[in-house]
């Protein structure tokens, strides 16, 4: 089995998703607790926490390119996935750089729980793009409108350029579709925020797929 190069920012991403709330969790016991051994610990967590991030954020914006994205809905909604995720880990930075010089403090604490709150929100809608849209799942039917472009294997000789590449250009897109909705140019998709009906299909499944089900025999409860 092969490991795709999309498929690499879901096998790294639980690292900042851990690490940088724990980080913030150490510093709120140094405050209320006056233990400085806790803040140095806060600030190591940063460190590590803010560059996985970072690697997190630089497989995030290859995966954009590497995943099939034709339906409006699920591409506006990898846009706010990948925005928001942008805006915490550029938080992130600007606390670890803070904390290297600083002690911890509440406000900064408290800072960083909000933080986790926006990491949930976005977290949430990657969760929804995979289990409920199917995007970046191999397994899609060739012609639906979402699932995966099949790109590198990650461990072949092309695969670091790749990311590299694919990574600018997700970065590119990212700004281009914020400069698009700043202007009012083009609104987000219906849905593409997360809320709403969670039941619905997606317009990608083909018709043949849901008649199949609908004959599927269930066993009873």
């Amino acid at each position: 089995m092969k490991m795709l190069l999309h498929e690499l920012h879901p096998a790294v991403v639980h690292a900042p998703l851990t690490l940088l709330p724990t980080a913030t969790a150490a510093d709120l016991i140094s405050v209320l607790s006056g233990d400085p051994a806790w803040a140095r610990v806060g600030r190591r967590l940063w460190v590590v926490g803010t560059a996985s991030a970072l690697f997190s954020g630089l497989a995030g914006l290859a995966a954009s390119q590497e995943v099939k994205l034709e339906q409006p809905r699920a591409r506006d909604m990898v846009f706010l996935h990948g925005l928001g995720n942008a805006c915490i880990t550029a938080g992130a930075i600007g606390v670890t750089l803070w904390r290297l010089r600083n002690p911890p403090t509440l406000g900064q604490g408290l800072i960083g729980l909000m933080a986790t709150a926006a990491a949930l929100y976005t977290g949430a809608l990657g969760g929804k793009l995979v289990y409920e849209l199917g995007v970046g799942v191999n397994s899609m039917p060739p012609d639906a409108s979402v699932g995966t472009l099949k790109g590198q294997p990650l461990l072949s000789r092309a695969a670091p350029a790749a990311l590299l590449r694919d990574a600018f250009t997700g970065l590119r897109w990212l700004l281009g579709r914020a400069r698009s909705l700043l202007k009012g140019a083009h609104p987000l998709a219906p849905g593409a925020k997360g809320f709403g009906p969670s039941h619905e299909l997606p317009p990608s499944v083909p018709s043949e797929l849901l008649a199949y089900e609908a004959e599927v025999p269930r066993p009873r409860p």
